[in-house]
């Protein structure tokens, strides 16, 4: 990371070149940090409104391990160890979850990124949930795909261990299990594009796309560990 500041400094901001180098980094600390990515399908070229569920503060990390999007994060995220100086130099769209003129300026950030052609990563639960399925979904961002027609890639991530999954414990106490173990494993699919001019239906067919994968996950999961 100190090298895309370093570049900014004697070239200028480039955010396709910052987005590349954060993609070389985080391929390069993965490994360090013992994280498995499990994929079968890779997301299909082009620009789009990539809508995620979230487990965990690594789930940034693993999805743009593949794609170049900026993400939608909350405020909060500035002040994470590492993840939040790698977020900052390399482009994300902050929201303050508690001001609605804060909400108001990132559903504002996402529309012109993306009408500037620029794909973006949105978490539509608002925060991190350890439930089986999804949490529910907010609509802003499905509303602004359907009025700019842009198609939205479902994107569905899962970890083995259910601790990484972020709920319950601090954000420093999360840290240290998460970074303390030897391995991470984490399952991902990207969907196939989902168009629709109705945002309800936008959002209704992205969730049961990424609740079935989240089912599909468990179950490989659970079967590998019996297997054992």
């Amino acid at each position: 990371m100190g090298y895309i500041m370093l570049v900014s400094l004697l070239r200028g901001k480039d955010l396709d070149r910052s987005m590349r180098i954060r993609r070389a980094w985080i391929k390069f600390i993965s490994p360090v940090l013992g994280l498995k990515i499990l994929n079968r399908t890779n997301p299909v070229p082009g620009d789009f409104l990539y809508i995620g569920n979230h487990r965990s503060f690594m789930d940034p990390v693993v999805i743009l391990h593949h794609i170049f999007a900026l993400p939608l994060a909350k405020s909060e995220v500035k002040s994470y160890p590492l993840i939040g100086f790698g977020a900052g130099i390399t482009g994300v769209l902050y929201v303050v979850r508690d001001s609605a003129d804060s909400r108001l300026d990132a559903r504002q950030a996402i529309a012109s990124t993306l009408q500037n052609g620029q794909s973006v990563l949105v978490y539509p639960e608002g925060t991190t949930f350890n439930t089986p399925l999804s949490g529910p979904f907010k609509k802003g961002s499905f509303e602004i795909a359907a009025v700019l027609d842009v198609p939205i890639i479902p994107v569905a991530i899962e970890y083995q261990d259910v601790l990484d999954h972020w709920k319950e414990k601090s954000l420093f106490q999360q840290y240290l299990y998460q970074f303390g173990k030897r391995e991470c494993r984490c399952r991902i699919e990207y969907g196939d594009p989902i168009f629709y001019d109705d945002p309800e239906k936008l959002l209704a067919e992205t969730q049961r796309w990424i609740n079935n994968q989240l089912v599909s996950f468990r179950k490989e999961f659970d079967e590998g560990m019996a297997s054992r």
